[in-house]
């Protein structure tokens, strides 16, 4: 019987170890704290208890069984053993003898002694022992999580069945979708973020159980650092947004460690914020010390990578080549990014050649340069990309230091490797108001704000080239200047910058196109243009061009007169026609007057003096405010043709024939002033 209570306390003791076995698995595999010394001990305690079945089932027998004699089969002797044994039996039997007088005459001197012997019953403490352990082994229970003992089943991650509603109705179209772990897992899995931080917001994590919570916790979080990493629709993140999602995330991580501190995923996916939020060295720590739980086909060796390249970009930063050295080697051995450490070397000799140039250390960004010129093992599309920028780099520095005739060389030697071929002629109309650029963004090689930049950089060379020797730009330098700026409209249209400065040229150097120059530089102020120059260049130029147009009202009225004059000799309005008809806007002053037959009116007979004189005055008022309100260096001659009119007017009587000529001379100054 009691070999049976120890047995049936035996297996109480193993389904207790099972029991604990199980939980230590179950909390190995999702990273939670071990309960290693219950299940030690629950495994001891059922093994102690097994051994007390087995000492009492085969060793404990009770003494009749154990002592019970077998039958003897009597062996063959000789004569003498045989004599021997007799004798040895008498003698017992005569020592036996002895003993029962003996034990007689003890039981008269106590009878109680003469009770008859039972046979010795089996121990009891191996049955005390298998109750003891088992007693223990429930208390042991209380060593570990009790919720990993028998826990509960976790909610499948399948989408939960819809309510049967009427799609497009109100009740569809306004209730919200049941909150569950289940569907929360459901838009995770699908890649819907927002929807499943929208969910997971009114969840209530109290209701869950303690699995259900880390499943809850790493979705959460891996939910909003997707949301950073890879947005919905390409949608742009801001960086606030970008800063609470990490933050969430981090917390949450952090939430999840302190219930399963030896989560690999959990580990991982907390460097992988570390390293969105720029700590790479703490990452890296980081992602190493989870990759021992992680699968083989994780994947961290990308993202270690990453972390290493950004470290060794830093280390280069500060000078640091061997330390750069070492981790560029670690890279190498984790194979997966190898190849970006040629554009981890460029991407920094960049920046040095940046810093350089900002410093005004032109002969360090030149060296930079040729460094960066001498890097290997980069593919295709990154060779190109470094030694465009390398190319760039070679005009900014000679731009900057001052050398301008080699960075217009630089320039130019540029455009021929990089501009696209066949490009379209180059117009006005580049500088006229268009939705699309004369040339298609998609098939350059290059961004079009860089072509754009590079003819810009051009034309303000050949300006200040020309500044240089102080005088004004000859047609075909100024016809140059303005195809530069041509060009980069033709790249990016109605660049403010530029179109700024074509209407500054044009206002300057081609008086024909005022009108247009001046509609440009009104577009670039619009736009933003802060330049004060160019503010008062549209100022100025506006001015002047309604005091031209005032002046030319006032030429075509005094004309009409000077010309409809009978008193005008043929000869001298013949030669003012001639000399003024050249130009568009004395145009219609000669057709009015060639409708209204002006032009052949036959001249008087007779000038008087007084005819002469007023016709004098007349003239001379008109040059007298021409004089007055235009440059001095335009009408220098003017003045002096004046001055001659006025002092012959006053003695008109003896040079008539002279001041008929000045007078043509006079108007055909006027015309070519104001004619322009």
């Amino acid at each position: 019987m009691t070999a049976m209570v120890i047995w049936f306390l035996a297996v109480v003791g193993v389904v207790l170890a099972a029991l604990s076995t199980r939980a230590y698995l179950l909390e190995r595999r999702e990273g939670l704290a071990r309960s290693t010394l219950r299940c030690a001990l629950s495994i001891g305690i059922a093994l102690g208890i097994l051994a007390m079945g087995v000492y009492e089932t085969v060793l404990n027998k009770p003494a009749a069984a154990t002592h019970a004699e077998a039958p003897v089969t009597p062996a063959a002797h000789d004569a003498a053993t045989k004599a021997q044994i007799e004798a040895l039996t008498k003698e017992i039997a005569k020592l036996e003898d002895q003993l029962a007088s003996k034990r007689s005459d003890l039981e008269k001197l106590d009878p109680t002694l003469a009770a008859p012997e039972e046979p010795s019953a089996p121990s009891q403490w191996p049955l005390m022992i298998a109750i003891s352990l088992v007693l223990f082994a429930f208390g042991a229970l209380a060593l570990g999580d009790l919720q990993t003992l028998i826990p509960r089943k976790r909610t499948a991650a399948a989408t939960p069945e819809a309510p049967e509603q009427v799609p497009g109705s109100p009740e569809a179209l306004n209730k919200p979708e049941p909150a569950s772990l289940a569907a929360f897992t459901a838009h995770a899995n699908a890649g819907r973020y927002k929807a499943a931080l929208a969910m997971a917001a009114r969840m209530s994590v109290e209701q869950l159980h303690k699995l259900e919570v880390l499943d809850f916790l790493f979705l959460r979080a891996f939910c909003s650092v997707m949301a950073v990493a890879a947005p919905e629709d390409g949608a742009q993140v801001t960086h606030q947004d970008r800063t609470d999602k990490l933050a969430t995330a981090q917390k949450d991580l952090a939430s999840m460690l302190e219930l399963a501190p030896h989560s690999a995923e959990a580990q991982w996916l907390s460097g992988y914020v570390k390293a969105r939020a720029g700590e790479w060295q703490a990452a890296l720590d980081t992602m190493r010390a989870a990759k021992a739980g992680l699968d083989a086909n994780h994947g961290s060796e990308v993202n270690e990578s990453v972390c290493l390249l950004m470290l060794a970009e830093a280390k280069l930063a500060t000078a640091d080549n061997a330390g750069a050295t070492k981790l560029f080697d670690e890279v190498t051995q984790l194979g997966v990014l190898a190849g970006q450490i040629p554009v981890a070397l460029v991407t920094h000799r960049i920046l040095t050649v940046r810093e350089a140039i900002r410093a005004g250390k032109f002969a360090e960004a030149a060296e930079g340069i040729a460094r960066i010129r001498q890097v290997e093992g980069l593919d295709e599309t990154a060779q190109r990309a470094a030694t465009v920028a390398c190319d760039v780099y070679d005009v900014a520095i000679h731009y900057r230091s001052g050398e301008l005739e080699q960075s217009l060389a630089a320039a130019r030697a540029f455009m021929g490797r990089w501009l696209p071929a066949q490009l379209p002629d180059v117009e006005d109309q580049a500088a006229d108001e268009f939705l699309l650029p004369a040339i298609d963004k998609a098939a350059l090689a290059l961004p079009n704000d860089l072509y754009r930049g590079l003819f810009f950089l051009e034309a303000v060379v050949r300006v200040e080239l020309a500044s240089r020797k102080g005088q004004a730009l000859p047609p075909d330098e100024v016809d140059a200047i303005a195809t530069a700026l041509l060009r980069a409209l033709q790249f990016q249209p109605r660049h403010r910058e530029v179109l700024a400065a074509l209407g500054a040229l044009y206002l300057a150097y081609k008086k024909d196109r005022t009108e247009k120059a001046l509609a440009w530089l009104d577009a670039a102020l619009t736009m933003g243009v802060r330049s004060p120059r160019a503010r008062g260049l549209l100022a100025e130029a506006r001015r002047a061009e309604q005091e031209r147009k005032e002046l030319l009202q006032m030429f075509r009225s005094a004309s009409a007169k000077f010309l409809s004059d009978p008193a005008v000799g043929v000869s001298v309005r013949k030669a003012l026609i001639e000399e003024l008809g050249r130009f568009d806007e004395f145009r219609p002053v000669v057709l009015d007057l060639q409708e209204s037959g002006a032009l052949e009116a036959a001249p008087s007979g007779e000038i008087t003096v007084t005819a002469l004189r007023e016709r004098a005055a007349f003239v001379g008022g008109i040059a007298s405010e021409v004089v007055r309100r235009a440059e001095p260096a335009a009408v220098a001659k003017l003045a002096d043709i004046h001055r001659e009119l006025t002092s012959l007017a006053n003695n008109v009587e003896t040079s008539s024939t002279r001041i008929a000529a000045l007078e043509r001379q006079v108007m055909e100054q006027l015309g070519r002033i104001v004619l322009r």
